[in-house]
């Protein structure tokens, strides 16, 4: 080997180098927002350079298409070491930066060889000293071609997708990653071409026909573009989803105020019946004391009075739609054993809706419902099993069994600020979501997960917001819900 082939040879080295950090760079840029530790997202790109710096100087030959099948793969094992949830998402992850990978460098490779055969035709006399200076700045234009290709990719494609960590079915898995899997199996199939024309001819189709740069440049360009529409198309269509979901959730919400309604309605025409009829009632009480019935009359007064409480409420907030709301909440908490405590009073502003503060009672109640009987059912399936159950707290035989679950509501007002305050005793991890900064939801099903989203948007129509959080709350580790609504004159 001469010297000037050792100054090739070096430049290809420092060339490739280059390449595998910054792609394993823009790895790490695209799996980041979607992995819950991100201090551990660069263990991605580490394994990414490690395998392909492997491939790069092993000393027998590999298939292309199994190097990107195994970078891809190790890309994949170490995402899902870190985090072991959205599993089929972290696949398309790796399945659709890969072939994004391959496009951009594909395209920089066009260019760079329509330049190489250009200069070849423009100075055909050249010494060697002249090629090696052309090639190392023809490596470098390469260099940031695929770089800047490469990086605009991945923002592309994550302003398509967005950054949420998200379940993924195996259709919509399949949806998405079928564009990227059918571009790289193509180029593959490409590829065995080419290299069968080569070993049979003894030349590159790359050098005998011109136009063969093109048609490759625009089958990447078309690849990628492929991959971009289908990824925009999912997430507006997931979006849509969402939005129906929303909507569903919101009008089974309406329904439920609507027959709150009724039930206020149906009460205050009991009330005004039994008003009517109160003067024949005490009528009749005073003719069975005057006759000295009295067994009667306290058997009739007893009737009265299991009357009159059916048709009263057990809150007096000063909102009888609020009332109802109360008290049929209070009526579930009895039925499942779970103690409640009320302090709750209507805002004293004509401008706050009796429909929004429903929606807030309504989800925030039902949401500290569910919490606690998820945590006594855990509790439960696991003395069941013979493990102790450890959710943040010790529970032996014995040991708070006579501490009853509760939830508790108050309300009050600080200067013109009017304060909603819904606490349930949890001893669990809330772990909040990134994007929405919400606690994420363990419920399954369609429907679950909006009931906080409810409450903030109707905060934010009062100028007003909401914090969830665990504290200590009355000397117990609560789940403490604040809602802040504006008062304006």
């Amino acid at each position: 080997m001469n010297e000037i082939e050792r100054y090739y040879e070096i430049a290809a080295v420092i060339y490739q180098i280059c390449r595998t950090l910054f792609t394993a760079y823009c790895l790490v840029f695209w799996v980041k927002p979607f992995l819950k530790e991100k201090k551990k997202t660069w263990r991605v790109g580490a394994a990414y350079a490690a395998a392909s710096f492997f491939f790069e100087w092993c000393p027998f030959p590999v298939n292309v298409m199994l190097i990107y099948i195994c970078l891809a793969f190790a890309a994949f094992l170490v995402m899902v070491h870190i985090d072991k949830e959205y599993i089929a998402q972290k696949a398309f992850l790796a399945v659709a930066f890969f072939c994004v990978r391959w496009q951009a460098w594909r395209i920089a490779a066009c260019v760079d060889n329509e330049v190489f055969w250009f200069l070849l035709e423009a100075f055909p006399n050249k010494n060697a000293i002249f090629w090696f200076v052309q090639y190392v700045i023809q490596t470098g234009i390469d260099q940031f071609l695929g770089c800047f290709l490469l990086y605009g990719a991945v923002k592309c494609m994550l302003w398509a997708y967005g950054r949420r960590r998200e379940h993924m079915s195996v259709k919509e898995f399949l949806l998405l990653a079928t564009p990227a899997i059918f571009g790289v199996f193509a180029y593959g199939m490409l590829r065995y071409y080419q290299d069968i024309y080569q070993r049979d001819t003894g030349q590159s189709p790359w050098n005998l026909y011109g136009s063969y740069d093109w048609l490759m440049l625009l089958y990447s360009v078309l690849c990628f573009v492929t991959i971009l529409v289908t990824t925009y198309v999912f997430r507006q269509w997931k979006n849509e989803k969402e939005e129906d979901k929303k909507r569903e959730v919101f009008s089974r919400q309406v329904q439920d105020l609507e027959n709150h309604i009724e039930e206020v309605e149906r009460l205050y025409r009991d009330m005004r019946k039994l008003r009517h009829d109160m003067g024949n009632h005490l009528m009749t009480l005073e003719r069975l004391h005057d006759r000295g019935a009295y067994e009667e009359a306290e058997k009739y007064a007893g009737e009265l009075r299991r009357e009159v409480q059916g048709i009263s409420f057990y809150a007096a907030s000063g909102n009888p739609v609020t009332d109802v709301i109360l008290s049929d909440k209070k009526r579930q908490m009895e039925d499942k054993g779970i103690a409640f405590d009320c302090d709750f009073h209507y805002p004293p502003s004509e401008k706050i809706n009796a429909f929004d503060i429903s929606i807030i009672l309504q989800n925030a109640l039902s949401n500290a419902i569910e919490a606690i009987e998820r945590e006594n059912a855990f509790v439960k399936a696991a003395v069941s099993n013979g493990k102790s159950a450890s959710v943040n707290k010790t529970v032996s035989d014995g040991e708070n069994a006579d501490k009853r679950a509760h939830i508790s509501v108050v309300s009050y007002l600080k200067k013109n600020m009017y304060m909603i305050e819904v606490a349930n005793s949890y001893a669990g991890e809330l772990v909040p979501d990134k994007q929405s900064g919400l606690p994420m939801t363990t419920k399954n099903g369609e429907g679950h997960g909006f009931g906080l989203e409810n409450i903030r948007h109707a905060a934010h129509k009062y100028f007003g917001g909401m914090e969830i959080g665990k504290e200590l709350y009355a000397g117990e580790e609560c789940c403490v819900l604040r809602v802040m609504l504006q008062i304006t004159d």
